[in-house]
């Protein structure tokens, strides 16, 4: 895991749960040149609309207000090329089809495991490079 491909990075992360943000937004903001946070799919998608350079999306599924597939679907018609990461609790198979659908670069299931979202990033970044 190489995160020196991450120190140029811009990233979109959207979580309703307050307890997760908490406890990855330092370690992200140690990580990448910029973090935008959102606590609803729809904060996010806005957010995005007008920081369309960030790098990355993060987004959970089960949010307020717009679910993170719909509001990664909405910023996909924007930036088709975009990565997008989901985290959820969920491993419903609808919410696999859809994810699929859309073109989601990775499914994670919670708990997250920092190391392993980072690595994800990681190697994504490398890819995309």
């Amino acid at each position: 895991m190489n995160i020196e491909t991450l120190k140029d990075k811009k990233i979109l992360y959207v979580e309703d749960d307050k307890a997760i943000v908490n406890s990855f937004i330092p370690i992200f903001r140690k990580i990448f040149k910029e973090v935008l946070t959102a606590t609803n799919g729809e904060d996010g998608f806005y957010l995005f609309k007008n920081n369309q350079d960030v790098d990355f999306v993060i987004a959970d599924i089960k949010m307020p207000r717009m679910n993170g597939l719909d509001m990664c679907q909405a910023i996909k018609e924007i930036k088709p090329e975009i990565p997008c990461i989901i985290t959820t609790a969920h491993a419903e198979k609808e919410y696999l089809a859809q994810a699929d659908k859309i073109g989601i670069y990775q499914y994670i299931t919670k708990p997250l495991n920092v190391q392993e979202l980072i690595g994800t990033l990681s190697k994504l970044a490398e890819e995309c490079s």
